[in-house]
């Protein structure tokens, strides 16, 4: 059984919450990470040199996956029985990420 490791910034509710769900959606195992752990890059290698929370970031097979890659990636893992379960996230995901570019993703201080 194949493990996939997501990388999420654990003070980022929704991040935290998306991430989660990974696991009710995938046949692999999910494993989710903080990417303000010390010990990330010593454990997962493949992320030396990178910065974890400055976007989302998946772990596959000793690839690191961002962007598309991740969302296809994690679109390949779907269990069948749980695709309307992925769709609804892939629907909540999408909802954050343009709440984010619109700038609506945070409360605006008065």
């Amino acid at each position: 059984m194949s493990r996939f490791v997501v990388v999420a910034d654990s003070s980022c509710g929704g991040c935290s919450a998306i991430a989660a769900a990974l696991a009710d959606v995938l046949t692999a195992t999910v494993v989710v990470r903080s990417c303000r752990d010390p010990h990330l890059t010593q454990e997962f290698p493949a992320l030396a040199g990178r910065r974890p929370c400055a976007q989302p970031l998946a772990l596959h097979e000793g690839r690191v996956l961002t962007g598309f890659r991740l969302l296809w990636r994690a679109g390949t893992l779907v269990s069948p029985g749980r695709r309307a379960a992925a769709l609804r996230l892939a629907a909540r995901v999408a909802w954050l990420r343009a709440a984010h570019l619109l700038g609506t993703a945070r409360p605006r201080r008065r």
